[in-house]
């Protein structure tokens, strides 16, 4: 599920939206509500936010500071603009900035809610789909400094190596060798420099193609499922519904239905 949070100094203008917009056709959960900016970011520093959606006239922190400081702190989270009129310089601006769509709060009294949410839910996907790899050293964690610096280096080795790979069926032990370690202390290794799992980190990783080549691709599920590793398409689907809350082919659909 994506997890939203609105943000608007008018407490009418929230509960409309929560109330109004169809969250659940397109998996959308609305996990937190906000009255303005400061209010917003506390939220985020305490779960996690895939959506924000924020007036842009609001009082303490407006719309344009929130955005500025979610696209430093919060790279990955995408926003949607709310505005009474179409301002067009500030809606530019918060577009230039990062944002993915704008909402005029008049459309909220109509019944175009569903292709507005759509069109949202499309350019997520979007953008998600076209997220860079992470690089290495922008996942070290606070714990690398307990290891010496080529045990570091040899951790960074092996996430480029699975980020270069076409085929991801390697396995932890194919890795571990790419380091030189043995199986068991890299994946001690693993878990204190990453800050996760190397099983967790694959998963995420090989669920991260999918949903690229998902979407890039007009390539059967079951060919997908092979290339990113999983054992059989049957696994990769109930894997991927229970990670995304959609099926592989939900996934696909809902970017190009009525492209």
């Amino acid at each position: 599920m994506i997890k939203a949070c609105i943000v608007d100094d008018e407490k009418l203008v929230r509960k409309g939206i929560i109330t109004i917009m169809p969250w659940e056709k397109f998996s959308i959960e609305v996990v937190a509500e906000a009255s303005n900016g400061v209010r917003a970011l506390e939220i985020m520093s305490e779960q996690p936010i895939d959506l924000l959606f924020t007036d842009l006239n609001m009082p303490e922190m407006d719309g344009m500071q929130l955005i500025r400081e979610v696209k430093e702190k919060y790279p990955n989270v995408q926003i949607v603009i709310l505005t009474c009129h179409p301002e067009f310089e500030y809606v530019q601006e918060a577009l230039r900035l990062g944002a993915i769509d704008y909402i005029l709060k008049t459309q909220l009294e109509n019944d175009l809610m569903e292709d507005v949410l759509q069109q949202i839910v499309k350019r997520y996907d979007k953008r998600l789909s076209t997220v860079s790899k992470p690089k290495p050293m922008d996942l070290i964690t606070v714990n690398k400094g307990k290891y010496p610096d080529e045990i570091v280096q040899s951790i960074l080795k092996t996430v480029t190596y699975m980020g270069e790979q076409d085929e991801m069926s390697f396995t932890q032990e194919q890795v571990a060798k790419v380091a030189n370690m043995s199986r068991g202390y890299f994946s001690q290794c693993f878990k204190d420099i990453m800050g996760t799992s190397f099983h967790k980190y694959l998963k995420n990783m090989r669920l991260t193609k999918s949903k690229q080549l998902l979407l890039s691709t007009n390539r059967p599920i079951y060919d997908i499922a092979q290339q990113t590793g999983f054992k059989d398409e049957k696994y990769f689907s109930r894997l991927f519904l229970l990670e995304v809350g959609m099926l592989p082919s939900d996934f696909r659909n809902r970017e190009t239905i009525n492209v």
